[in-house]
């Protein structure tokens, strides 16, 4: 083990100062009922969602029709792709139980 790796475990909690393992673990299991959060109320609630909704960067009209364009089209395709592949599977498997 090279002296980065050393360092690294030291930093995780893996090793310590003097380079040997260390046996117990720091808890990193969920928060007990102590450090639990507060619940908060509707109204807070709805707060926070509006204040987070505000941070959004919401796409131009332009940007959302080009967008639409792009997926309706490539939607066109596939669709017509799975048409195709129906008929000529449908075709092949009839020619082929034909008496």
């Amino acid at each position: 083990m090279n002296r980065e790796t050393k360092r690294m475990m030291q930093r995780q909690g893996q090793l310590g100062p003097n380079g040997t393992p260390v046996t117990t673990r720091p808890n990193t299991a969920h928060p007990t009922a102590k450090g639990q959060k507060k619940k908060v109320s509707i109204k807070q609630y709805g707060k926070d969602v509006k204040g987070e909704l505000k941070k959004v960067v919401w796409p131009t009209k332009s940007e959302v029709i080009n967008y639409s364009t792009v997926v309706l089209i490539t939607l066109i395709l596939v669709i017509a792709m799975i048409v195709a592949l129906d008929y000529l599977f449908s075709e092949a498997s009839l020619f082929l139980f034909r008496p």
